[in-house]
């Protein structure tokens, strides 16, 4: 069989194997499930994925009030369009917030009603408090949302104090700030969290290539996490959670301030041993599309466990589905609209 061939014939196969795993993500239906079908989230759960993709936002808007300006206080959390049943889920969870379009390919999850955000969304996050430096956000945007709730912000001072605290927020906060916050601070993960963090900040990622020259085969299973080195404390967290892998830079190279401004504000927390890791995801699985890579990377790992890469039909299958992983998913996915 011919490498085209084969591939046609694995297409076919993978549209059939994911049929039932997309029908639960609803990834192809423009309206939500039914709220019966949607997932239960756990509580940290909720508070790991607001980690990895939520932003807390403070915004100034004209009025034709006496202060000319008004305050608007929401939380959002975007997706691509198929991961969007996520953002139904936190709907849910919250019992509030709209899930709207957001660009051409994205979704996102807003709450934006100050009596939601007050009586609902400051309640849980003072409950399960976020574990990265976005608690520092967090804190802000609840400091903003006391303001409003008491009425002052429809003062002149209230006011100015709130675009003080949205001044020093996101962007604004400095990476000093960011980096002691978790520098020396205790950090003890939930499972819940990591699952939900993973499903936001994580890779499943494959590779199998083989030299023309020694016809030596090389293959790699590994999962990755990338933050900013103001956040390498999470990544050092993950490592310990597992207990396994490894970080780059050295903790012993990102140690204090100076070290981590040199970073050029990356860290990478990688784990190439799958079998440390593959029970945990198996137990606490993905809610995103990122479960289809999931799937992918553990049948990649099992096969090359069984040395399967050693035949031309195993090269071949392994091949295929490290090409078909992640942004591949993507070109797959149009090759097959284009080819109707």
């Amino acid at each position: 069989m011919t490498l085209a061939a084969f591939v046609k014939v694995m297409i076919a196969l993978r549209a059939i194997e994911n049929l039932n795993i997309k029908n639960e993500l609803n990834i192809d239906q423009a309206k939500p499930a039914k709220s019966s079908t949607l997932v239960q989230l756990n509580p940290n759960w909720v508070t790991g994925f607001m980690d990895g993709e939520g932003s807390f936002i403070i915004a100034i808007l004209p009025s034709t009030g006496p202060l000319k300006k008004k305050i608007s206080l929401r939380i959002s959390i975007t997706q691509k369009a198929h991961s969007k049943i996520v953002l139904f889920y936190l709907q849910k969870f919250f019992d509030c917030g709209q899930v709207i379009p957001s660009s051409k390919d994205c979704m996102r999850f807003v709450v934006q009603s100050k009596e939601d955000i007050i009586k609902k969304i400051i309640p849980h996050f003072n409950n399960y408090p976020l574990k990265t430096s976005k608690q520092l956000n967090f804190e802000s945007f609840k400091e903003a949302s006391e303001i409003i709730r008491k009425g002052e912000h429809l003062e002149l001072k209230g006011l100015n104090k709130i675009i003080e605290i949205k001044n020093k927020m996101n962007r604004n906060r400095s990476f000093e700030e960011l980096f002691n916050y978790l520098n020396l601070k205790e950090i003890i993960l939930n499972p819940h969290w990591v699952q939900a963090f993973v499903d936001a900040e994580g890779t499943f990622g494959t590779l199998i290539s083989k030299s023309e020259a020694t016809n030596k085969i090389i293959t790699r299973n590994r999962l990755s996490i990338s933050q900013s080195s103001h956040d390498y404390s999470i990544l050092k967290a993950i490592k310990e959670f597992f207990n396994a892998g490894s970080l780059s830079p050295r903790q012993e190279n990102i140690n204090s301030l100076e070290k981590a401004r040199s970073c050029n504000d990356s860290s990478f927390y990688y784990n190439s041993s799958p079998e440390t890791f593959i029970d945990f995801f198996d137990a606490y699985p993905m809610f995103t599309r990122k479960s289809l890579d999931y799937l992918d990377f553990k049948k990649f790992y099992l096969l090359k466990k069984n040395k399967h890469y050693l035949t031309e039909v195993g090269f071949k299958e392994m091949t295929f589905i490290a090409m078909n992983m992640n942004s591949g998913r993507d070109i797959l996915s149009n090759s097959r609209r284009k080819s109707k």
